[in-house]
């Protein structure tokens, strides 16, 4: 591919990210990238600084809930710029009928890829229709792993099995020397936990709160932190939460940081934990590794499809404070066994996670289709 499109929501999203890093890799590979950010939350100024710096053309586009003519219509236009590209690449799966609105009446018009990012527990009956019309009427359909394909077939059935030639699997990649800056210097022998990523309900803080009070009960004498990176529409209820399970003086809600301010914060952490109902493909415990920490995370769609328990990271129960508690009391006390899990993480994300690998897999996937 010579020169390529994509589509990416503007706001905070692991997706978004993942967008950039394509982005970035395809132009460093020859591949001219432009990227086109739309959706409800103001676009992120630091993705759009790594794109330019990189050379990736980007623009932004406001939208709003609900039906969104005027917002269709900017992508639309948007996308009739630039209907010389070789594909287009939708991470925002909404801009679907937009971009292909403005490919009509093309004799031969480039393919439009959708990937699906959304963690199909969460997915709606709407969303699931989307998906449906995305494997229909889509050139090619991307998913993060082979369980949410195969979710994906059970429910679709025989729509899935007719257009499953044109459905590829390709795992997220990162820019894996943006996360080898060295950690904040620290000697005050504290234990520090942390978790960083939006705070919605998906996201199971809470559970990580009540495990680290229950540490701090079994172990009174540990010095121990819990720092939480990000922020969202729970964070007033989990301050109360931490507060009420009398924590507060050692949990630190540090807000949205920028990537230079957290990724020094995540290197100086002694473990790292995702706890969580469920993922597609967890950018947050991908980007832990790539620092080399000890990972914790649910054992749930998405994160057991990157964490193997005992080797590369700790799977605990989901929604299981006790276990994540012994789980964590457990890294405390055994140095050792953390840094054997940092190193197998780390290897795991130089083998497993490269943006270069993943632009070459959408390379194939593209050529591979039908024309």
């Amino acid at each position: 591919m010579h020169k390529v499109a994509q589509v990416a929501f503007s706001g905070l999203s692991g997706a978004s990210d993942v967008c950039a890093a394509l982005a970035i890799a395809g132009q460093k590979s020859g591949a001219r990238q432009t990227v086109a950010f739309w959706g409800t939350e103001p676009v992120v100024e630091g993705r759009v600084k790594r794109c330019a710096a990189a050379g990736v053309e980007t623009a932004a586009f406001s939208k709003k809930r609900g039906l969104d003519p005027a917002g269709q219509r900017a992508v639309r236009d948007w996308a009739a710029a630039h209907r010389d590209v070789d594909a287009f690449i939708l991470h925002y799966p909404a801009a679907f009928f937009a971009v292909r609105k403005a490919l009509r009446g093309m004799s031969k018009r480039p393919p439009i890829l959708a990937i699906e990012h959304h963690p199909n527990l969460l997915k709606r009956p709407h969303e699931w229709m989307l998906s449906a019309l995305l494997l229909w009427l889509g050139d090619g359909v991307v998913y993060l792993t082979d369980v949410y394909r195969d979710a994906v077939a059970r429910k679709l059935g025989p729509l899935f099995s007719r257009r499953k030639s044109r459905t590829a699997v390709i795992g997220n990649g990162i820019e894996l020397d943006r996360y080898q800056a060295p950690g904040i210097a620290r000697d005050d022998g504290a234990f520090v936990v942390g978790m960083s990523g939006r705070m919605t309900p998906v996201k199971d803080y809470a559970t990580l709160l009540r495990a680290f009070a229950g540490l701090r009960k079994a172990r009174p004498s540990l010095n121990a932190r819990l720092e939480f990176a990000g922020d969202g529409p729970m964070r007033g209820e989990l301050e109360a939460l931490a507060a009420s399970l009398g924590i507060a003086d050692v949990v630190s809600f540090l807000g949205l940081m920028p990537f230079d301010a957290l990724l020094p914060r995540m290197r100086s952490w002694d473990a790292f934990v995702l706890s969580t109902h469920g993922e597609t493909q967890p950018l947050a415990l991908m980007e832990a590794m790539a620092c080399g920490l000890p990972c914790i995370g649910s054992a749930v769609a998405g994160v057991v499809d990157v964490v193997r328990d005992g080797h590369n990271g700790i799977l605990v129960p989901e929604s299981d404070p006790d276990a994540l508690s012994l789980a964590l009391g457990r890294l405390a006390r055994e140095p050792a066994r953390r840094s054997a899990l940092a190193a197998a993480a780390l290897d795991c994300a130089r083998t497993s996670f490269s943006s270069g690998k993943m632009w070459q897999r959408f390379e194939d996937f593209v050529g591979s289709l039908p024309r």
